[in-house]
């Protein structure tokens, strides 16, 4: 039991220290922080495509830089460890973008007024729309070769 105990503890001590938390949180922070204050002041699309990239810079950087800290500490080499910051702030950024789209209103195409104006057109044209009692027996025919037993398919 002790050394269940002590064995436990040991490994606890020996894991190394994830050195990029306070830098990841200061970035996701900031970009959060960003997007919640374009969304509630309806910041329109195109405008934040524009100005998303110039936010957060800094912490950005000190994110970047802890990043690559950690991966050439785990003897990558400072290509790898570079685009293994990359990939982990791309990831951060279209989180945080994907946020921001998905708190848009829904928009209105020319489309969808004209869709409206005929459902009888669209309804029979869509298998959605159709019940499924009317696409099965419209579908397939009363009995097909492969629906029936072997037996009663050859003839003797």
């Amino acid at each position: 039991m002790i050394s269940s105990v002590l064995a436990v503890a040991m490994a606890v001590w020996m894991q190394p220290a994830d050195t990029t938390r306070a830098s990841r949180e200061a970035f996701t922070t900031c970009l959060r922080t960003y997007v919640d204050r374009v969304t509630q002041s309806r910041m329109t699309p195109a405008d934040f495509a524009t100005a998303y990239p110039q936010q957060c810079t800094e912490q950005q950087t000190a994110f970047r830089t802890a990043v690559i800290t950690r991966e050439r500490a785990s003897r990558m080499s400072q290509a790898d460890s570079e685009e293994s910051a990359n990939m982990e702030i791309e990831e951060a950024r279209l989180n945080f973008s994907e946020r921001f789209d998905m708190a848009q209103p829904a928009t209105r195409t020319a489309e969808a007024p004209a869709a409206t104006t005929a459902p009888a057109a669209t309804a029979s044209a869509t298998p959605a729309a159709t019940p499924a009692a009317a696409t099965t027996a419209a579908a397939a025919p009363a009995a097909t070769p492969a629906a029936q037993p072997a037996s009663q398919s050859t003839p003797h």
